[in-house]
């Protein structure tokens, strides 16, 4: 038995809306925080769809299990920084839509919340924890 090529597809940075001029100067923390809103938003999506067993734009006869109803703005802090994604909405369904990937109130990642406690047993002050993370946590920060 002959083992088959399967050539998988091929991304380009244009294909996922990145505009490689815009980007060629960027520090490497702006990647990571484009490629985690991708993957974050690829992923919502994909966990939407699984809940409404129905991807975007399909339709289906007869009954359904709810509606996509649009996006909701929201702003999440993680390793990269922070990134602003579009949280998939869902209306119209007998049991309530909760994300896996995101609790309802979550804005930090669990590893950055995980951080917080040994540096302040290290010695840092609160006004430390502001200066050091603050390039990661954003305007919000700590």
């Amino acid at each position: 038995m002959e083992k088959e090529y399967h050539k998988g597809q091929v991304l380009t940075m244009a294909g996922l809306g990145l505009p490689l001029e815009e980007l060629s100067e960027q520090p490497l923390e702006v990647f990571a925080r484009k490629g985690a809103k991708l993957v974050l938003t690829v992923a919502l999506e994909e966990e939407v769809a699984e809940f409404l067993q129905c991807r975007r734009y399909e339709r289906r006869q007869g009954s359904r299990r709810g509606y996509r109803n649009g996006h909701r703005g929201r702003q999440v802090s993680c390793g990269a920084g922070e990134i602003d994604i579009a949280m998939p909405r869902v209306s119209d369904t007998k049991e309530v839509f909760r994300s896996q990937l995101l609790e309802a109130w979550q804005r930090r990642s669990k590893l950055l919340e995980e951080t917080m406690p040994p540096l302040y047993i290290e010695g840092l002050s609160t006004r430390d924890f502001k200066r050091a993370l603050g390039p990661l946590w954003g305007k919000r920060g700590v």
